[in-house]
C-alpha cells in the first residue's frame, strides 16, 4: 500500500495582552524618587563606619563586580536538557545580563554624582596648590614689626584651574575646617640697630591658625578665623619677651548680581538630581531591550523546533514513500524510472531536515547567550538542549486601541521620550546658569576681628601691667573686645565688552532650541514608529492567515493526489511536485509566524509596553 502523508496542523502563539493595565511598570519618577529611600543598589559603594572625623576620610566601601548567573540554569537541566517557558526565559535573562549590571552602576554613580554637587565648589578638575608660612601679627616683636603684617596672617593658596566651568561656580557648601601650623627658627642681621639694639637678631617663632569656612547656596560665605603667634626673640629692646598675640575674628560675604541666589548656585544639584531620573530611564530602555531580545530567541527558537518537526515527518513520509516505490517496482506495478523521483524527494527532504537541525543549534545558542552569559564556556550549559514549551497561538485579531490613543500613551511610557524631556529640561536649567552669568560681579562683604597682646616682663623693663602674662591675658583681651577691628564694603567688577559671557549663554540658549526641536522630532518618529509597526503587525497577521489557509489546502491536496496515485489516476511526479509545494507553504506559515512574532514584540517595544505586558518590575530588577 502505498502510504499518505500525514495531515499536519498549524501552531499559535500567545494572546499579547494588550488590554492589561499600566500598574506594573514603575515609571522613572517614582523610581527615581525611591531610590534614596529604598535599600540601596547592591553594587552601590558604602560609606565607612567609625569615629567622627575619622570615617569622613575613608575611602568609600565598593563591593567586587558580580560574575555570576549560571547556577540556576545549570541546576535546570535534567537528561541533558532545559524545558523553558518564555517567563523561565526572561527571569534566567535578566539575572545574568552583563548590559543591565552595566546599567546599575550608572544609577549608582548618578547617586553620587548628586552628593558630589550638594557639597557645592567648582565641577569635578579643579584643583590647587597651597603654601604655608609662620605668621606674626602686627608690632609683635621686632619681627612683626619688621615683617609689617598687619594682622595675624594665613596660609597663602592659589588655584590651577585644569577645566573651565561655564557660568557662575557655587560655593563650597561643606564646612571645611583648616588648620596651618607653623614652626621657625631665624637669624637676621641687623644693620641698623636703632630698633633691636643688636648686630644679630635671632628669634623662635611659631604660629596657629585656624579657620571654619561655610558657602551659602545664596552665593556667600561665612569664615570663623582664630590665630596664635608666638615670638621669642634676642632683643634687649623689648620690653615683653616672649610674646603671644591673639586674633579671632569672623567675616561674610555675599554676591549680589552674578552668582546670587539658590537657583543658581543650585543649578548643578538640580542637573544631578534629574540625571538620576535619566539614569533609571536608561536602564528601564535597556531592561526592555533585554526582555525584548529574549523573547525574540525564545520565539525564534520555538519556530525553529517547528520547523525541524515538519521537516522531520517530510524526512520520514519520503523515505516511507521511496520503500513503497521500491516494493511497487519490484512487483511490477509501477516503471523503474519513478525510483528517480522518489530517491530525488527522499534526498530533499533529507536536506531540509539537516539544515532546520543546523538552523535549532544556531537558535539554541542565540538564546543561551541570552540566559548565561557562561553558555559558551560552560560544558555543560554548551552541550545543553533547550526545548521551548510555551504554545504558539497567532490571534485572529490584535484589538489595538485607535492610533492616537497609542501614540499618547506611547508619549508617556517610552524612555526615549522621558530622555528628550530631561535633556530640555538640562538645558534650559544650563541656559539659565549662564545667563545669571552676563551680569557684572557686585558683592558686599564685612569682617570683624578682635586682638590681644601679652607676654613676659623682660628683667629691667616695667611694662604696662595689662599687658604681662600668657595666652590666657591675650585671649581675655580678645574676648572683652579690648583691641576690636571691623570693615565692610562693596566690590564691583564688570567686563566693558563682556563678550565671553554673553557667547556662552548665546550659545547654551541655541543648544537649549536645538534640545527642543531633537525632542520634537523623537515625538515624531515615535507617531511615525508606532503607525508603521501596526501597519506591519496587521499585514504580519494576514499573510500567516493566508499561509496557513495556503498550507492547509496544499494538505488536502496532497492527500487528494496520493488517493489518485494509489488508484493508478496521479503520476508518482505529480505527488512529488505535491510534496513540494506542501514544504515549502509549511516554511511560508513559518515565515509568516516568526514575522508576525517579530512585529508584535516591535509594536510592545514602540508603545513602551513590553515591561508591561511581560509582568516585569524595574525595581525589582535594579535591586536583583
Amino acid at each position: 500500500m502505498r502510504t499518505p502523508s500525514q495531515s499536519t496542523g498549524g501552531f499559535s502563539l500567545p494572546q499579547p495582552a494588550f488590554g492589561r493595565g499600566f500598574s506594573k511598570l514603575l515609571i522613572a519618577a517614582a523610581l527615581a524618587g525611591a531610590l534614596g529611600a529604598q535599600t540601596p543598589l547592591a553594587i552601590a559603594p558604602s560609606k565607612p563606619q567609625g569615629l567622627p572625623f575619622v570615617r569622613s576620610y575613608k575611602p568609600v566601601i565598593t563591593p567586587p563586580v558580580r560574575l555570576t548567573g549560571s547556577g540556576r540554569l545549570r541546576g535546570m537541566i535534567q537528561a541533558g536538557t532545559i524545558h523553558l517557558t518564555a517567563r523561565d526565559a526572561i527571569a534566567l535573562a535578566l539575572e545574568s545580563s552583563l548590559d543591565l549590571e552595566i546599567e546599575r552602576y550608572n544609577l549608582a554613580m548618578a547617586d553620587w554624582a548628586v552628593q558630589r554637587t550638594e557639597s557645592g565648589g567648582p565641577l569635578r578638575g579643579v584643583t590647587g596648590a597651597s603654601s604655608q608660612s609662620v605668621t606674626l601679627g602686627s608690632g609683635q616683636g621686632v619681627a612683626g614689626s619688621q615683617g609689617n603684617s598687619g594682622s595675624l596672617g594665613t596660609s597663602s593658596s592659589s588655584g590651577a584651574a585644569l577645566i573651565q566651568q561655564i557660568g557662575p561656580v557655587t560655593p563650597q557648601l561643606d564646612p571645611v575646617l583648616s588648620t596651618t601650623d607653623a614652626f621657625s627658627h631665624q637669624t637676621a642681621p641687623q644693620f641698623v640697630t636703632v630698633q633691636s639694639g643688636v648686630y644679630s637678631l635671632v628669634d623662635n617663632a611659631r604660629s596657629y591658625n585656624w579657620q571654619v569656612s561655610q558657602g551659602l547656596l545664596t552665593g556667600g560665605s561665612a569664615r570663623l578665623s582664630y590665630s596664635d603667634s608666638y615670638l621669642n626673640e634676642s632683643v634687649p629692646t623689648d620690653v615683653l619677651n616672649p610674646t603671644s598675640f591673639i586674633s579671632l575674628g569672623v567675616s561674610v560675604s555675599q554676591n549680589l548680581l552674578k552668582g546670587f541666589g539658590e537657583r543658581v548656585n543650585g543649578r548643578f544639584i538640580r542637573i544631578a538630581q534629574r540625571r538620576t531620573g535619566g539614569a533609571s530611564e536608561a536602564f528601564r530602555a535597556r531592561l526592555s531591550a533585554v526582555v525584548s531580545g529574549v523573547l525574540s530567541a525564545y520565539w525564534d527558537l520555538s519556530l525553529a523546533a517547528n520547523d525541524l518537526k515538519y521537516k522531520q515527518r517530510n524526512r520520514d513520509v519520503a523515505a516511507q514513500f521511496l520503500a513503497d516505490t521500491g516494493r511497487l517496482i519490484a512487483a511490477g506495478a509501477a516503471p523503474a524510472v519513478d525510483r528517480i523521483d522518489a530517491e530525488s524527494a527522499a534526498a530533499a527532504a533529507e536536506q531540509a531536515l539537516e539544515v532546520a537541525r543546523n538552523s535549532v543549534a544556531v537558535r539554541q545558542n542565540a538564546l543561551k547567550d541570552y540566559l548565561s552569559f557562561r553558555a559558551v564556556t560552560d560544558d555543560q550549559l554548551a552541550a545543553a538542549q533547550i526545548v521551548a514549551i510555551d504554545p504558539l497561538n497567532v490571534p485572529e485579531t490584535d484589538d489595538l486601541p485607535s492610533l492616537h490613543e497609542l501614540i499618547a500613551s506611547a508619549a508617556g511610557r517610552r524612555p526615549e521620550v522621558a530622555l528628550a524631556r530631561l535633556q530640555m529640561e538640562l538645558a534650559g536649567i544650563t541656559s539659565e546658569g549662564t545667563a545669571n552669568g552676563v551680569l557684572p560681579s557686585l558683592s558686599v562683604f564685612a569682617s570683624t576681628k578682635n586682638v590681644g597682646q601679652a607676654g613676659q616682663a623682660v628683667p629691667g623693663q616695667t611694662p604696662t601691667p595689662y599687658f604681662v602674662g600668657g595666652v590666657g591675658s591675650a585671649l581675655a583681651q580678645t574676648f572683652r573686645r579690648n583691641f576690636p577691628n571691623g570693615s565692610a564694603g562693596v566690590s564691583y567688577s564688570a567686563s566693558l565688552e563682556n563678550t565671553q559671557a554673553q557667547a556662552d549663554h548665546a550659545i547654551d540658549v541655541l543648544s537649549q532650541r536645538q534640545t527642543e526641536l531633537s525632542a520634537e522630532r523623537t515625538r515624531h518618529a515615535l507617531a511615525v514608529g508606532i503607525s508603521s509597526q501596526v501597519l506591519a503587525l496587521q499585514q504580519a497577521r494576514a499573510r500567516y492567515k493566508a499561509a496557513a489557509e495556503s498550507r492547509e489546502l496544499l494538505e488536502r491536496l496532497l492527500q487528494g493526489e496520493e488517493k489518485k496515485w494509489v488508484a493508478g489516476a496521479s503520476t508518482i511526479s505529480t505527488v512529488v511536485s505535491a510534496r513540494r509545494d506542501l514544504a515549502n507553504a509549511q516554511s511560508a506559515e513559518l515565515a509568516a509566524a516568526a514575522a508576525y512574532v517579530h512585529g508584535r514584540i516591535a509594536l510592545d517595544q514602540e508603545l513602551g509596553r513590553t515591561l508591561d505586558v511581560n509582568q516585569v518590575s524595574v525595581e525589582d530588577t535594579i535591586r536583583k
